[in-house]
């Protein structure tokens, strides 16, 4: 470490807070977390005011909300009775030879539906598609007629009313269930989880694009070659990639102070939402290991990044560069995603020692399994070496690559470079 290093690093990482993109992004992300957690709040206020901008008045049902019914036992409730069981709609009657012209209604969004009773335990319903809000009517339906001709056949059988109503009524069976996990609940720890890995995955990938966006920049428009004259190669990288991540921390602790700083304000006003509950409860342990994974992760990368993008002559060659370490990376957040499912898996034990998907694995199994102290130091201990080698190959590869223009090199001809690389 010395002058020139923490010369680039500064001037680096001051780009990115410089950068219009860079603080609009975070500045719009900001509001947005306060505003979304903010929101309950300001609703509540607002309706102790005693303003309401939403109207009380129930909708009318008209012509298209009509359910038309063909009964072919004789002994169908009444239009009432349908009423009373879903209400918000018109019911009508229809004989057997309106069931083509009432289909085409209700293809044609002109009616609701159509019901025919075929027998006391079969119905047929019709209507245009299955939304989500009309997706409970025939199970409502199926289960309302189907407890009103069992009182029908019940009331045939001589009981009465009272007797009637009491087979009917469902026991009252008084059922405690208790549930007692000796490990972390996955139904608490799955969605901060996922939000960790899905903020761990995009900021090392955009951060890392970044870093290799930047060295095939400064390549193509010729201004490393004057760079070069003022400042070794090594503390180049090495002040790039730490730089860059830098602003990456900053922005991830930006988020997570402003997000913690909301929930504390308005705390009484999301109680209802567990989901919510779930993630700003989490263990402060977790907030260490994602600025902990974060940091290797980064590392493991931006380094690999930086290095291929020396490779490339024009920012237009970046994608093809850096398309094997992506995919690499997009490995390793697949099986983080997919392991959450089953986090004792023995796919997502052995994936936690490999570093370059260790940083996801390894996190997913700390935040929802309770993994060995000397595991996470292992894993920890083969992530900061891997970020060693890859440094060392890295500040090798991008010695030879910032100067070198034209097609970019194969791997076989980059390796006999390397060797001859003094």
């Amino acid at each position: 470490m010395n002058k020139q290093f923490f010369t680039v690093m500064k001037f680096e990482f001051m780009t990115y807070l410089r950068n219009k993109v860079y603080v609009g992004i975070t500045i719009a992300v900001v509001i947005l977390l306060a505003i979304g957690l903010s929101l309950p709040g300001i609703i509540s206020t607002v309706k102790d005011a005693g303003i309401d901008f939403g109207s009380d008045e129930t909708h009318e049902p008209t012509a298209e909300d009509t359910v038309y019914i063909l009964d072919s036992t004789g002994k169908a409730p009444a239009l009432s009775w349908f009423n009373d069981l879903i209400p918000g709609k018109l019911w009508e009657n229809i004989e057997a030879g309106q069931i083509d012209e009432i289909k085409e209604k209700v293809d044609a969004r002109e009616a609701a539906g159509l019901l025919v009773i075929d027998s006391p335990s079969s119905y047929t319903w019709t209507m245009r598609r299955m939304g989500m809000t009309e997706g409970g009517m025939p199970m409502m339906l199926q289960s309302g007629l189907g407890q009103y001709y069992r009182s029908l056949f019940l009331a045939d059988q001589g009981l009465d009313e009272a007797t009637i109503m009491s087979v009917l009524a469902e026991p009252e069976i008084n059922i405690v269930e208790t549930v007692e996990e000796s490990g972390k609940s996955m139904e608490q720890t799955y969605f901060y989880t996922y939000l960790l890995v899905f903020l761990l995955y995009m900021t090392v990938m955009m951060y890392g694009q970044l870093v290799a966006t930047s060295v095939a920049s400064e390549k193509s428009n010729r201004a490393m070659e004057m760079l070069i004259t003022s400042a070794k190669p090594m503390n180049l990288m090495f002040g790039k990639v730490i730089g860059s991540g830098l602003a990456g921390l900053a922005q991830i602790s930006m988020l997570l102070v402003t997000a913690g700083v909301f929930y504390k304000i308005n705390e009484e006003h999301l109680e209802m939402f567990d989901i919510i509950k779930s993630v700003f409860n989490m263990p402060p342990s977790i907030i260490f290991y994602t600025i902990l994974f974060y940091i290797t992760g980064y590392f493991v990368y931006a380094f690999l990044y930086g290095a291929l993008g020396s490779l490339a002559s024009r920012t237009e060659d970046i994608n093809t560069s850096i398309m094997p370490i992506m995919l690499i990376f997009i490995v390793a957040f697949m099986i983080a995603v997919f392991g959450m499912m089953s986090p004792e898996s023995t796919l997502l034990l052995v994936s936690s020692f490999i570093p370059f998907i260790s940083p996801m694995a390894m996190f997913v199994r700390i935040a929802m399994t309770e993994v060995p102290g000397w595991q996470i130091a292992l894993s920890v201990a083969m992530m900061f070496a891997t970020i060693w080698a890859t440094g060392w190959l890295a500040a090798k590869i991008y010695r030879i690559g910032i100067l070198m223009y034209g097609k970019p090199p194969k791997i076989k001809e980059l390796t006999v470079m390397l060797k001859n690389a003094k």
